[in-house]
């Protein structure tokens, strides 16, 4: 059943108008072996938003001291880039649910 309103801004589109959001991409949760992380329900517009901070908050890789170079974000590291991400946008947007937003498989 869809919802009828965005869960983080509260705007109610027309039925059919909310858009699933997985806070981690499905292809990141199946590469790290983990169950399809929380959703949340959005309007198209906070939807796009997200997408938006994901493309520029979300590293793919990191540097790694030890060998003095940039390496590619391990799976497990990508789920946790996200889900910071996804709760860093939710404050910036004043939205704090009660939902638990860390994935630790």
């Amino acid at each position: 059943m869809a919802m009828k309103a965005c869960q983080v801004c509260g705007y109610s589109g027309t039925p059919g108008s909310m858009e699933l959001h997985h806070i981690v991409p499905i292809e990141v949760s199946k590469q790290a072996g983990i169950p399809e992380s929380q959703t949340f329900w959005l309007c198209p517009s906070c939807h796009r938003e997200v997408h938006s901070w994901y493309n520029s908050k979300v590293a793919r890789s990191t540097y790694d001291l030890k060998d003095k170079r940039f390496r590619s974000m391990s799976s497990l590291e990508l789920v946790r880039e996200y889900t910071a991400t996804f709760s860093s946008f939710l404050n910036y947007k004043g939205n704090n649910p009660r939902i638990n937003l860390d994935i630790d498989p």
